[in-house]
């Protein structure tokens, strides 16, 4: 049986496509360059460009979208999240994003222990729905709060704690699918009778029905020798669950259900509209110990014995992930906990009814460890937020493990293996050995209580090297899996990745039967192609491969740190986090539209094709990239909370600036870069200033002109600005001679708008025992005020505006002269070691990230010591209140 041949999109009338869908689908169908890129990846190594991206808005739009295919002989890739590091969420033909509208909870049965949901659900969404009655939906994968219901349910996705939970298909009970003919089946427990009256249906559904059991019966034999015995098997389809007998069955003895096929099969066979979950009591108590170990292998080596004492979990994090915790700074100050240098860390939870269960069994578990010579330090943490921080620094193993700069990556790709945990510190050692033949080194997490640890292969996929190393790891770990029985998709499914190596992990005769099983449920083969069965090459549709040209692209900021602006984009690994609804603020714009457009990696996406002149779109001057950067707030959120630092912020300056030099500059931007000024002038001529921009008819000129809407009040300006009000307040509080000097940078608003804002800060400082310092701002105003005064020692002057304002609006030239004039006048504050504070938190961070990045040479060493005596008011008061050093 040859490979099924789709048609490229060149081959497709896209005109008739969408006419064929106006009318009949009611959500929305976007076939433009700009969807089309930020579709064309997932969090895998793969990039494949889709015809057109749909997101429907009830079944009904589904079902279209399926006729529509099956019409135009035009492939569907069912897509949630997108955070699929295997590549089965990236298709050539028509993505189907159920995540925006089609994400809603049904149904809960508290009673029950059940939840029904449509595919787009988000995980977290789920379980805080369900959290008040004490329930949650088991499978705890790191990515809970983006990952959608349905890409559970398309991977079999398990999580931290399936060494007690399971995978998905132990939780999924019904499930609602359309097939690829448009039958619509609902998947359940069937009795005897039942079972052979859905045989008997002349649909595609019976078809199904009939299928199964013929290939689960006929391969029965080559099922039990093939299939690994362990718990994390995610790869292939599901046929064990169906052989004569049930004794395979993950359910035991329970009836016949066909949706345990559709489980794991990564949307090949059908599309899930709605699932019915088990769901489980939240634990009562739990704890936590961390195990410090000096090398990796004597971590992995103690597991077996952990799992002696019932742990819930037991994860394994090693020293490339842990060191890569200092590459970002949310991670960075999660790791208190830590002590040392370990080689590797096991984190073991452990569940209880009471808390008074725990401490025994805590310590029976630290004396066996003692005993036995694991580990050189154990630390514990019983309180819900000392095991919070540690779960959080887990859960961020995934997009740390990526965050290296330059071209070599530690790529996702052979990462999802798995043994029986008493295999697993050989398998590793020969795993890691097979690495560091190929001349390269992996960072190593994850789930050591079920044997499936995530190994990540630093490689250059750009050079042909590379991709040799690529395929040569593939291929030897591939053979590595099969010699210690295990899976070579124990979690994130089989995509584009691992999809190649199916013949060899499950033999020619299991491989038919699933090519069979395909051409039963699929026809025309247009559900997610080359997904479990024909797969195209390993190395084929790399998103990075030989033939791919990172530009060198001028910039007036400096991202030489990234290796280049195109590179800065390139961070991005697709991991999702920005699309998180709670827990941090990133990303702002897409928590406000969920569309993929206002995520960074959105922007990050598009930003790369169009720096690398990919999709038609024109580098740093495209008014598509315009679009989908429109949005970003520049709130440098995802500096701090993406785990492989996007700095979309300064991204996003950096393209305004090119853009409005190609296009102009529009007024909006030129007063809002200059709002220092406008502020200045407006607080000198208050209160008529306030009474003209607070007026219906100045509104309503704000709107026209300006695009603010007229129904905003604009900030008042204050008639005494921060300078006067200082001036007459420092005579009468004098410090004592022992006082901590420390330079307020006065802010726009602080000075002009809100001055009661800058003289707390300043009341608060003196009453911590500081000699606060105004840092005094350009002007003729300032002049006359300060005319005959004394001059105070460590006390800048003649500062301007910080320059935010400036680089928010692509004013990047103005801005380099702000941060070489402010750095001159700040710079002997900082060598004297002076701190520099401000009110406005983005004021601060401007001088303290963005000074650097602007200036050469000499400004830049001195922006760099300006930097290192900058902090937030909020990071002075906690330093000051408890006396740490400044």
């Amino acid at each position: 049986m040859s490979r099924l041949e789709l048609p490229v999109a060149g081959a497709v009338d896209v005109g008739a496509l969408r006419a064929a869908l106006a009318g009949r689908f009611s959500g929305e169908a976007r076939f433009d360059r700009l969807s089309r890129a930020l579709y064309s990846t997932d969090a895998s190594v793969y990039q494949i460009v889709p015809l057109g991206v749909l997101l429907p808005k009830t079944e009904a739009d589904v079902a279209a979208a399926l006729e529509v295919c099956r019409t135009f002989r035009v492939p569907l890739t069912a897509r949630g999240g997108g955070t699929s590091q295997a590549g089965q969420a990236i298709g050539p033909g028509l993505v189907l994003d159920c995540s925006k509208y089609l994400n809603h909870i049904l149904e809960v049965d508290a009673a029950g222990r059940w939840a029904r949901v449509q595919p787009g659900c988000v995980l977290d969404d789920l379980n805080l729905h369900v959290k008040p009655l004490g329930l949650q939906f088991a499978p705890d994968i790191s990515t809970s709060n983006r990952a959608t219901i349905g890409g559970m349910i398309a991977n079999n996705s398990s999580g931290t704690h399936s060494v007690i939970h399971g995978k998905t298909i132990d939780h999924v009970l019904e499930l609602k699918v359309l097939l690829a003919d448009g039958t619509l089946a609902h998947l359940r427990p069937l009795n005897e009778t039942e079972l052979r009256e859905a045989c008997a249906r002349r649909d595609l559904a019976g078809e199904a029905y009939r299928a199964v059991r013929r290939l689960a019966s006929q391969h029965a034999d080559e099922i039990e020798r093939r299939y690994p015995k362990i718990l994390r098997r995610v790869g292939g389809y599901n046929l064990d669950l169906f052989v004569p007998g049930g004794q395979t069955r993950e359910n035991g003895d329970s009836p016949f259900n066909l949706a345990g096929l559709f489980v794991g099969s990564e949307g090949t066979l059908g599309v899930t509209l709605e699932a019915k979950l088990k769901l489980i009591e939240l634990p009562r108590v739990k704890a936590v110990l961390v195990v410090h170990f000096a090398e990796l292998l004597d971590a992995l080596g103690a597991t077996p014995d952990i799992l002696a004492h019932g742990p819930a979990a037991v994860e394994v994090l090693d020293r490339y992930v842990l060191d890569s915790t200092h590459l970002n700074p949310e991670a960075s100050r999660l790791r208190d906990f830590i002590r040392g240098d370990p080689g590797a860390i096991l984190l073991i939870e452990l569940y209880g009814d009471r808390p008074e269960d725990l401490p025994p069994r805590l310590d029976a578990l630290e004396m066996d460890l003692r005993r036995r010579g694991h580990g050189y330090h154990v630390h514990r943490a019983q309180d819900a937020a000392a095991q919070g921080r540690i779960w959080k620094l887990r859960k961020a193993a995934l997009g740390l493990s990526m965050a290296e700069k330059g071209d070599a990556k530690a790529i996702s790709f052979v990462e999802d293996t798995a043994v029986a945990p008493e295999r697993l510190r050989d398998y590793i050692a020969e795993f890691l050995a097979v690495v560091a033949r190929h001349g390269t080194r992996a960072g190593v997490y994850a789930h050591a209580s079920v044997g499936c640890l995530h190994v990540r292969p630093v490689i250059d996929l750009k050079t042909a090297e590379g991709v040799r190393r690529f395929e040569a790891i593939a291929a030897a770990v591939a053979e590595l899996v099969l010699k210690y029985g295990g899976a070579l998709s124990g979690e994130h499914g089989d995509g584009l990745v691992r999809s190649p190596f199916q013949e060899k992990m499950y033999g020619p005769a299991l491989y038919g039967a699933f090519r069979e099983l395909k051409r039963a449920l699929d026809p025309l083969g247009l559900l997610n192609p080359g997904k479990i069965v024909d797969a195209p090459p390993l190395a084929t549709n790399l998103r990075h491969g030989p033939a791919y040209v990172t530009p060198n692209v001028p910039t007036t900021f400096d991202f030489s740190a990234d290796g280049g602006v195109v590179r800065s984009a390139e961070l991005c690994a697709g991991v999702g986090e920005c699309r998180k609804k709670r827990e941090g603020t990133m990303c702002p714009s897409y928590q406000a539209t969920r569309d993929e457009q206002h995520s960074t990696r959105g922007r990050a996406n598009a930003l790369r094709l169009a720096l690398t002149g990919q999709l038609g779109l024109h580098g740093l001057t495209d008014p598509a990239v315009h679009e989908v950067l429109d949005l970003c707030l520049e709130c440098k959120a995802c500096k701090g909370e993406c785990p492989t630092n996007v700095d979309m912020a300064r991204l996003k300056a950096e393209f305004l600036h090119q853009y409005y030099r190609e296009h102009g500059l529009p007024w909006r931007n030129r007063i809002f870069g200059h709002v220092a000024r406008l502020s200045r002038w407006g607080s000198r001529l208050a209160p008529l200033s306030n009474a003209v921009a607070r007026s219906a008819v100045g509104r309503w000129l704000n709107e026209k002109l300006f695009g603010i809407d007229r129904r905003r009040l604009p900030p008042a300006f204050a008639r005494r600005n921060l300078v006067e009000r200082y001036l007459e307040w420092r005579p009468k509080n004098e410090p004592s001679t022992s006082a901590v000097g420390v330079l307020l940078f006065p802010d726009t608003f602080a000075l002009y708008h809100e001055p009661e804002v800058g003289m707390a800060a300043i009341g608060l400082l003196h009453r911590l025992g500081c000699s606060p310092r105004l840092g005094l701002p350009r002007g003729r105003r300032t002049e006359r005020l300060t005319r005959g005064a004394v001059p105070e020692d460590g006390v800048a002057s003649d500062l301007v505006c910080c320059g935010r304002p400036l680089i928010s609006n692509g004013l990047l030239d103005d801005a380099v002269a702000h941060a070489r004039h402010n750095v001159e006048r700040l710079y002997p504050c900082a060598a004297a070691g002076t701190p520099i504070i401000a009110c406005e938190p983005s004021c601060i961070l401007t001088i303290k990230d963005d000074y650097p990045a602007l200036l050469h040479g000499a400004g830049r060493r001195q922006a760099e010591t300006v930097a290192a005596q900058c902090l937030t008011l909020e990071e002075f008061v906690e330093a000051r209140a408890a006396r740490a050093p400044f």
